[in-house]
C-alpha cells in the first residue's frame, strides 16, 4: 500500500478572524472534543478562539496512522507549535530528520516547511496547537532568536523540588510573539502547583499524565489526561494534584 502524504497550507483570510469567539478561562474536555476520520487518521478538536495577544488560537489533537506522512507548508502569517502524545515520530525540519519521543516539541516559523512521518508499527499522536497574533509578525525577532526548532523531551534536564520537579523547555521570542515560555512540571499526588495567583501572560495547562483539579478564578475543575486548560492574563489560578500518581503537565505561557 502506497504511503498517503497529505499537505496542510496554514491558511486563514483575516476576514475571518472577525467571526472567531473570544476563548473562555477553563477546561477543555479531551474526552468531548469533536472527531473526525482523515485520510492520515484522525484530528480531535478541543479548542478554538481568540485572545487578548492571540487573534486566532486552535489545539487539535492529530492521530497518525503507521506509514502515513504530512506536511505542512506554513505562510507567512502565523506559526505552529507541536507537542509528541505518542511516538516516535520522525520530523523534517530545514533539511534536519529527527526521532522524537512523547513530550518533545516542535516550533515552526512563519515561511518555514515541516514534514511529519509515521515510520514505526503503530500509531501516533501530537497536538497542534496554531496560532495568530494581534501585533503584526517580526521576521527578523524570530531569526534572531533563533527560527523554527524542536527539541527531544530526552535533552532536558529534570529539576527536582519539593512538590516534584521541572522541565524548562524554553523562554523565547518568536515571530508572533515577544516572549513564549514552555516548562513541564511534575507534581507529586497531594501537591498544589503554587497557591492561587494571576500573572499578565496568558497561558495554558496541557495534562500529560494523570489527574487534577484547577482553581479558575473562583471556580473548581477537574482535569485529566489529554484536557487542556486555557487562562485568560490576570486570571486567578493554581492546580492541585488530585491523584494517586504524580500528574505530568505541559506550561506555556506567552505574551
Amino acid at each position: 500500500m502506497k504511503n498517503f502524504i497529505s499537505t496542510f497550507f496554514i491558511l486563514i483570510s483575516l476576514s475571518s478572524f472577525s467571526q472567531i469567539n473570544p476563548l473562555i478561562s477553563k477546561v477543555y474536555s479531551y474526552e468531548n472534543s469533536s472527531i473526525k476520520n482523515n485520510p492520515t487518521g484522525t484530528v480531535r478538536s478541543i479548542f478554538n478562539g481568540a485572545g487578548s495577544i492571540l487573534s486566532y488560537h486552535a489545539i487539535k489533537l492529530i492521530n497518525l496512522e503507521k506509514n502515513k506522512k504530512m506536511t505542512y507548508s506554513n505562510n507567512n502569517q502565523n506559526e505552529l507549535f507541536i507537542i509528541v502524545k505518542e511516538g516516535p515520530i520522525s520530523f523534517t525540519l530545514n533539511n534536519k530528520i529527527t526521532q522524537l519521543v512523547r513530550g518533545s516539541i516542535v516550533c515552526l516559523m512563519p515561511g518555514d516547511v515541516l514534514k511529519v512521518a509515521n515510520t514505526g508499527k503503530t500509531n501516533v499522536s501530537y497536538y497542534e496547537m496554531f496560532y495568530k497574533s494581534n501585533a503584526p509578525i517580526n521576521k527578523e525577532r524570530a531569526v534572531i532568536s533563533g527560527g523554527s526548532f524542536f527539541i527531544d523531551w530526552n535533552s532536558i534536564a529534570f529539576k527536582e523540588h519539593d512538590r516534584g520537579g521541572v522541565r524548562q523547555f524554553f523562554n523565547r521570542p518568536t515571530a508572533m510573539l515577544k516572549k513564549f515560555d514552555i516548562h513541564v512540571t511534575t507534581l507529586n499526588p497531594g501537591k498544589k502547583s503554587h497557591d492561587p495567583h494571576t500573572h499578565t501572560d496568558e497561558e495554558i495547562i496541557l495534562m500529560l499524565e494523570g489527574n487534577g483539579e484547577m482553581r479558575i478564578g473562583n471556580e473548581q475543575q477537574s482535569c485529566k489526561s489529554g484536557d487542556v486548560v486555557y487562562l485568560n492574563s490576570m486570571f486567578l489560578h493554581n492546580i492541585t494534584n488530585t491523584g494517586d500518581v504524580p500528574a505530568v503537565y505541559y506550561a506555556i505561557q506567552w505574551n
